[in-house]
């Protein structure tokens, strides 16, 4: 746990050195990219630390969103001293200041909520589907066309055994054509309940 916690704390490190390469597009981008690889590696250390049954304080969970936020606010005090710009920290700092609370307190409130329709509306629009799926993917349009059609309706569930089974056959498949750099083990990252 202790390489996942100190991965989430070397955001903070890398948010102050944003300062020091303000108005340096590449360093300030290879910073912003080093800083999200550090947010998605934590998370996949610290789960695969836990299924090998490695111990250490378990608090990634307050810390990670902790280190978000902080870095955000770091990036957005740089940007205000660098640029007095208060439509830019306003548009940026939108979804840390407002959003995330609001989604909280919604959360917390149990609201009830209506059953997400999304499936059903990408049949219904099976031309805009598609072709927001194909630009999105670089799939090309009559292959995810043939793809949306062929595919059932249901609801997002939890995969099954056999499912996994059958990712693995394609990732083995994929890992002796080549097509991606080593094997991999599906089950590592599919989310149980």
């Amino acid at each position: 746990m202790w390489l996942a916690h100190a991965l989430t704390l070397s955001r903070i490190p890398i948010a102050i050195a944003l300062w020091s390469v303000w108005g340096q597009p590449a360093p300030a981008a290879a910073l912003i990219a080093l800083a999200a690889l550090t947010d998605t590696a934590d998370g996949r250390v610290a789960r695969w630390a836990k299924r090998h049954g490695k111990a250490g304080p378990d608090i990634g969970g307050w810390l990670d969103p902790a280190v978000d936020k902080l870095f955000v606010a770091i990036v957005l005090a740089a940007i205000w001293v660098q640029t007095r710009q208060v439509e830019l920290l306003v548009l940026l700092g939108a979804r840390e200041i407002v959003l995330v609370p609001l989604i909280g307190i919604y959360v917390a409130r149990r609201v009830p909520h209506r059953k997400l329709q999304a499936d059903a509306w990408g049949k219904a629009n099976l031309p805009r589907t598609a072709r927001f799926l194909s630009d999105a993917t670089g799939v090309p349009l009559a292959g995810t066309i043939r793809f949306l059609d062929r595919r059932s309706s249901g609801p997002v569930t939890v995969l099954k055994p056999a499912d996994i089974a059958d990712q693995q056959r394609v990732a083995d498949a994929f890992s002796r054509a080549g097509l991606i750099p080593k094997p991999l083990n599906v089950a590592d990252a599919v989310w149980q309940p």
